[in-house]
């Protein structure tokens, strides 16, 4: 089976449904336009895990080759104030111009997460937004079934889905979402927290699972 196949089958196990059929590109790119407007920065986890066969296509905005250096250089800065590397889960990182109303995109056909990043964003803001994509990529390779109903119990809320539906475009009311941001909590040094499905945990490591908390996730330190 293909990785591009896997994903959707983990998509479909964990949304509780079977794969979706190909979607037009076009309700993907409208729903990205309204986020925007509502002031909603998403990321992108629920396209690539939804329809791997067809992944959305953010256009970012093209930099200049200064303002494309200083943008890298704050993705240096906040990769310093983030406890964990997507190579630890093999994955790499991708840094291209800002498009709006998404910050990042993690694609677990490719292993591959890239910020949209402008040259003015504080780097404790793009820390957040790597760690948050650090974590789908945590979950997609190493949650089970059994550990994403146990935290959402955790959390409070244990019939939220794990998964947007089809047509959402943010992934702050799911699973998926909240526990993407309380990883980010956890291991970036960010007072940023973006989930709408549950409070914000006074202690972010301890209601993630062992295997989310430590600082090796190569080597499933807890």
């Amino acid at each position: 089976m293909s990785m591009a196949a896997g994903a959707s089958g983990q998509a479909a196990v964990m949304a509780g449904r079977p794969v979706p059929a190909r979607r037009p590109r076009m309700l993907r790119v409208a729903l990205i336009a309204v986020a925007a407007a509502a002031g909603v920065a998403a990321s992108a986890l629920a396209f690539s895990a939804l329809w791997p066969g067809e992944p959305p296509a953010p256009q970012p905005q093209r930099l200049s080759a200064p303002d494309a250096a200083a943008a890298r250089a704050v993705v240096a800065q906040a990769q310093r104030l983030v406890s964990v590397t997507p190579q630890e889960l093999g994955y790499r990182l991708r840094v291209a111009g800002p498009v709006a109303g998404l910050r990042g995109n993690t694609d677990n056909a490719t292993r591959t997460i890239t910020l949209f990043v402008a040259p003015t964003d504080a780097p404790h803001v793009v820390a957040h937004d790597l760690a948050h994509e650090i974590g789908h990529a945590l979950d997609a390779t190493r949650l089970t079934a059994a550990q994403r109903a146990a935290y959402l119990r955790g959390r409070g809320v244990p019939a939220a889905p794990w998964l947007p539906g089809a047509r959402e475009v943010s992934d702050y009311r799911t699973g998926a979402g909240d526990f993407a941001e309380v990883f980010a909590l956890c291991h970036a040094a960010s007072p940023v927290y973006r989930s709408r499905l549950a409070v914000r945990p006074q202690d972010p490591c301890r209601v993630l699972p062992a295997q989310a908390r430590g600082t090796r996730l190569g080597e499933g330190d807890s």
